[in-house]
C-alpha cells in the first residue's frame, strides 16, 4: 500500500469531522449558549441533526468560523443584522478558498535541503514548488522536467 501525500494533505482540510457542543462553542467564542440558542431560533447558525436521545446542540466548525465572525463585528460595533450580513460575504470568499487550496498542493518534497510543498506542474515541462525562507516569505522554485 503506497503513501498518498496529496490525499492526506487534502484530508487535512476535510473540517467536518470537527464537531462542538454548545457549552464548547461558547467557550471558544465567548458567545453564550443562551445567544447561540437566540441565534439558531432566527436561523443564524444551526446545529447538527443527532440521531437518538441525545439533545445537546452540536456544531460544525463551519459554524465555528461563522459564530466567531459574527461575534468580532459585533465587538466591532456592527448590528447583528450587518454582522450576519459581513460574515455571509466572508464565507462565500472562505468557501472558495477552502474549497480550492486542497488541490493546489500534490505533496512535499525536499529539494536543496529544504522541505517544499509539491505545487503540481505550471507547465508541460516546469514543476512548481514553495516554500518559505526564514523571514518567512513565500517563494517558489521551478524545476524543468527532462523531456
Amino acid at each position: 500500500m503506497g503513501y498518498d501525500q496529496a490525499n492526506i494533505i487534502k484530508s487535512a482540510f476535510n473540517s467536518d469531522k470537527f464537531q462542538f457542543r454548545i457549552g464548547e462553542m461558547a467557550a471558544m467564542t465567548g458567545v453564550s449558549t443562551r445567544q447561540l440558542r437566540y441565534w439558531e431560533s432566527k436561523g443564524i447558525v444551526s446545529s447538527i441533526e443527532r440521531a437518538g436521545e441525545q439533545d445537546a446542540r452540536v456544531y460544525t466548525f463551519s459554524t465555528f468560523v461563522r459564530v466567531s465572525s459574527i461575534k468580532a463585528l459585533l465587538d466591532e460595533g456592527y448590528t447583528l443584522k450587518a454582522a450576519v450580513a459581513k460574515t455571509n460575504e466572508r464565507v462565500a470568499m472562505w468557501s472558495l478558498i477552502h474549497n480550492f487550496v486542497p488541490h493546489l498542493i500534490n505533496g512535499i518534497a525536499e529539494i536543496d535541503g529544504k522541505q517544499m510543498l509539491d505545487m503540481g506542474m505550471l507547465d508541460a515541462t516546469t514543476h512548481l514548488y514553495a516554500y518559505r525562507n526564514d523571514a518567512g516569505q513565500v517563494l517558489y522554485h521551478q524545476v524543468k522536467e527532462e523531456a
